[in-house]
């Protein structure tokens, strides 16, 4: 994600000692965001002890995704405004907002345990502040509950720049995509076809008591309660994953468009360009050995620890992988260390497919990830679109004539999607759009949208891209 202000990754500052007032470390984890322009990913990495149990994450994410309504909230019982180093305060009162609005959790928790806070904060002359802003809420919400469906009120939990684009681009979708943010994303899984048999897995999964639906694909189903991904049947041998509907669309929509004219006795020889942290390449790698493909899988990466942590998820599900520089293994996925758009990727034959999942704002992932509609601006869809560009343009050339590209993004703006495609079209007179057809989501003018209006996927964009035969 770009920004004006640089967001920190989770590598920049050590660990604080743990704090026992659950509403004062979410508080504080605010404060990081907010202030500092921090992800959750960085709080998670860097501040662990702030995300250490489910009450910690539901207040955490769900003050994130209603911020700037219970702002306003919050701001219309302030007798006048607080001063900018007061934003802890304000960050406490807020944690404390949702708590008496969205949550069964005990009142009495909320307030006490808000109120005792300001003096770990070194600011006890706010206790008075705090307590009467949050009993006076606590009363009018008791008197007349706020409808906290609304679409008045997903609205307000928008930047306008975000609200006005996603009406725009989508029309009377626009709403409903709003209201679909504020909701919670559910929890799919995908088996592992290379570890377990699918009819055990889910057999294990009913002897556990734990239900699912059905996906669209054998592999693929939905919980209908979220768990513990490390207390799941069989997670510690890597009989599952935890992977949204709408990416495992990837691997299957990469098998469709293999090339037809291909030696069977040669491996196709795939890319996955963006690969870490991994869950296409390995659904890809388990898809392609379920339908007894040969094939050769090369995994890059511009990260040295994101392909280290894809190595760790590859010795879980008992994916084998590689280096370059290792004996060859027909059967181990090699990774590359290297950048996707730079002109000196040092690979000495070219693609039969190329996966780029390109970097982009993971507009379409904001149900999940709520601190991005308060990070991302506006500027940043078009900044990226410059790296979109480069990636399709640098990775073409490693693909083969007669070979074929997915691009896809987990945006749901058509700066990162269409608007890329079409930009690179207009220069690259060897490349033609193949026509998809997705079980869910909408056709574009050049790919397919998934949306998160429909339950089971996140917003996702995919465009298949066949490369023209050498005469």
């Amino acid at each position: 994600m770009s920004t004006k202000t640089p967001i920190q990754t989770a590598h920049e500052a050590p660990t604080t000692p743990p704090n026992h007032n659950t509403r004062l470390s979410v508080a504080r984890a605010l404060t990081q965001v907010i202030k500092h322009r921090r992800t959750i990913e960085w709080v998670r990495v860097q501040r662990p002890q702030w995300l250490e149990s489910p009450v910690h994450r539901e207040l955490l994410y769900g003050t994130l995704r209603h911020y700037l309504s219970l702002n306003q909230t919050i701001d219309q019982l302030l007798k006048k405004p607080l001063k900018t180093k007061d934003i802890d305060l304000q960050h406490i009162m807020l944690v404390g907002a949702y708590q008496l609005i969205y949550t069964a959790m005990a009142d009495y928790a909320a307030i006490n345990e808000c109120v005792s806070a300001c003096k770990a904060l070194g600011k006890p002359w706010a206790k008075g502040l705090v307590n009467g802003v949050l009993r006076t809420l606590q009363r009018q919400h008791q008197e007349r509950p706020l409808n906290t469906s609304g679409d008045d009120l997903a609205l307000a939990d928008h930047p306008t720049w975000m609200a006005n684009k996603l009406s725009e681009q989508y029309g009377s979708t626009g709403p409903q995509l709003l209201l679909a943010n504020n909701q919670r994303g559910p929890m799919t899984l995908r088996i592992n076809t290379s570890a377990i048999d699918v009819s055990t897995y889910k057999y294990r999964l009913t002897e556990a008591g734990i239900g699912f639906d059905q996906g669209p694909w054998p592999e693929t189903i939905v919980l209908h309660t979220p768990q513990a991904a490390a207390e799941l049947p069989g997670w510690q041998h890597g009989h599952c994953a935890v992977q949204d509907m709408a990416a495992q669309y990837a691997a299957h929509l990469v098998v469709d468009n293999l090339p037809t004219s291909h030696d069977p006795t040669v491996p196709i020889r795939i890319l996955d360009a963006c690969a870490a942290p991994g869950g296409k390449l390995f659904h890809l790698h388990e898809t392609l050995g379920e339908l007894g493909i040969s094939c050769e899988i090369h995994a890059l990466d511009s990260s040295k620890r994101r392909l280290a942590d894809l190595a760790n998820i590859a010795q879980r599900l008992g994916h084998a992988t590689r280096t370059p520089s290792q004996p060859d293994d027909t059967k181990a996925i090699v990774l590359h260390w290297g950048d996707g758009a730079a002109l000196d990727l040092a690979f000495n034959r070219p693609f039969d497919v190329i996966l780029i999942d390109a970097p982009c704002s993971g507009s379409g992932t904001i149900r999940r990830n709520p601190d991005i509609r308060l990070l991302l601006e506006e500027t940043a869809l078009l900044e990226q679109q410059d790296l979109q560009l480069r990636l399709l343009q640098n990775l073409w050339q490693h693909t083969k004539p007669g070979g074929s590209l997915l691009y896809s993004t987990c945006s749901v703006f058509a700066e990162e999607n269409d608007q890329v495609i079409s930009h690179w079209l207009e220069q690259t007179a060897d490349a033609s759009v193949q026509p998809l057809n997705i079980a869910h989501g909408q056709q574009t003018d050049f790919g397919w949208q998934l949306l998160p209006t429909e339950s089971w996927t996140d917003g996702f964009y995919y465009c298949a891209l066949n490369k023209a035969s050498t005469k």
